[in-house]
């Protein structure tokens, strides 16, 4: 009788830490309404239609020395008056959309990047993730389907 109490007890134990651990994640690369209305809102000023969701969350540091890929990324990507090199050595969060109204939406693989520095966007791309694709600047409009 024992033993079964015992066993009862872990699985109630494990059960609670499975679940304190799905908030945590869930806390952690979850977006708040505002946050996310502000990203879209930006992307729309553009022209773009996205998802109404991110579909990929990532926190990233810049690094202080930075690479070519970072460096070229910062010339396309680049908002007015900032730019990623801007934030070295500072932890960014890059919310990606999915894009609907790009050439190549059909694919699933063309996504909005917008570049969050607390509250402040300072980046934002189209960006081609299928293999051999490109990022162009959020102003390039040249591949969005006429309405």
């Amino acid at each position: 009788m024992k033993k079964a109490v015992k066993k009862y007890k872990y699985k109630i134990i494990f059960v609670i830490a499975a679940a304190l651990m799905i908030a945590v994640i869930f806390a952690l690369f979850s977006v708040d309404g505002a946050a996310n209305q502000k990203n879209i809102d930006f992307i729309n000023s553009f022209g773009w239609s996205v998802k109404d969701a991110p579909s990929d969350i990532s926190h990233i540091t810049v690094p202080e020395n930075l690479s070519d890929i970072y460096l070229i990324h910062s010339q396309i990507s680049g908002i007015e008056g900032s730019s990623i090199t801007d934030f070295r050595g500072k932890s960014i969060t890059r919310y990606s959309y999915t894009v609907l109204n790009h050439q190549n939406s059909e694919s699933g693989k063309i996504r909005a990047d917008v570049f969050v520095y607390k509250t402040d966007i300072i980046a934002a791309d189209i960006a081609d993730i299928s293999p051999g694709g490109r990022i162009s600047p959020i102003s390039d409009l040249s591949e969005m389907t006429p309405d």
